[in-house]
């Protein structure tokens, strides 16, 4: 898509936010909390928000962005010559980019000094401004084969719906590649704005944006796992579709542990930042010790390692009613 038709058709998205999502409330009402839930299974402490005020005139920030330690240093001089002359290129899609999103509240901030990232590209970020609040990293860089590549990384995990990277070739790359680009990358970004504009929870909307990415290989998790625990004549049975859990605060899906076509436990399947969470609980208080809670990152996941993960967490309980209802 030429920058032209796709910054058009961000534009023509935000004349047209007004219309956009509506929202389907599919959350069960009069439901009992089932599930005895301990501590987390590791503490996170999010990163600090800042607000930025004077968001329509961005210059390079004054604190400074995530450290990057210096790699390949012999390489250096010939990096930078290339990031140099990539310079005034990037600054024109930039601002062109801008000057299309800021009828969304979206702007790109001013550059920090150039650095070397972990995975060996040499770029700067830059702050991600949503009405005014920094809300994530856009992280710009010259990769090591010769890629120009864009990534959002949210500050807190419950935006992490804004996530998203693009990448294009960057030999001979003109303005127009550079803002399609970077439009690609901050798509995510200008609806989470367009619908905080049009009074859409941005919180919920960013939860079931990322409940989606997973959402696939989750349904074909419990298929694999029944497949796996069809012997034992257990099953897990979906209890609706996901639907936001005003408790907590975010998607998840409640799965029904069955034996002997009798429910005996209850699942909940969340995401909650970048892991996919597992729990089972049973509604009796004594057999509490039978619950287990599990989690697997969201990256790299496969439909065999989320499978392992319900089965480990609900066989305590399938193993318990089995020899209730058929001791040996």
């Amino acid at each position: 898509m030429t920058t032209t038709a796709l910054l058009l058709s961000l534009s023509a998205a935000m004349i047209l936010a007004g219309v956009g999502l509506v929202w389907r409330d599919v959350r069960r009402s009069g439901r009992a909390a089932f599930l005895v839930r301990g501590d987390s299974t590791a503490a996170r402490a999010d990163a600090e928000v800042t607000v930025d005020r004077r968001a329509s005139e961005p210059a390079a920030d004054r604190r400074s962005a995530p450290a990057s330690p210096l790699l390949d240093s012999g390489h250096a001089p010939e990096a930078a010559a290339q990031w140099e002359a990539l310079q005034p290129v990037i600054a024109r899609a930039v601002a062109q980019v801008n000057a299309v999103l800021a009828g969304a509240g979206v702007v790109i901030g001013g550059a920090g000094e150039p650095s070397w990232s972990m995975s060996r590209g040499y770029g700067v970020y830059r702050r991600l401004l949503i009405s005014g609040e920094s809300l994530a990293w856009l992280r710009i860089e010259l990769d090591a084969g010769g890629q120009l590549q864009a990534g959002v990384k949210a500050h807190k995990e419950e935006h992490a719906g804004i996530n998203a990277s693009s990448a294009v070739a960057a030999g001979a790359i003109d303005v127009a590649g550079a803002s399609d680009l970077l439009s690609e990358c901050l798509k995510p970004a200008a609806s989470f704005a367009m619908r905080a504009a049009n009074g859409v929870s941005t919180e919920r909307w960013a939860s079931e944006t990322a409940w989606k990415e997973v959402d696939a290989v989750v349904i074909a998790a419990l298929h694999a796992a029944n497949g796996a625990l069809a012997q034992a004549d257990a099953r897990f049975v979906p209890l609706g579709a996901p639907d936001w859990a005003e408790e907590v605060r975010r998607h998840r899906l409640t799965v029904g542990v069955e034996v002997f076509a009798t429910e005996v436990a209850r699942m909940l399947i969340e995401r909650i930042g970048e892991e996919i969470e597992v729990a089972v609980g049973l509604p009796d208080a004594r057999l509490v010790a039978l619950g287990r809670r599990d989690r697997v990152r969201v990256r790299g996941v496969t439909t065999h390692a989320l499978a392992e993960v319900i089965a480990g967490c609900s066989w305590p309980a399938i193993a318990h009613f089995r020899e209730v209802q058929h001791p040996v």
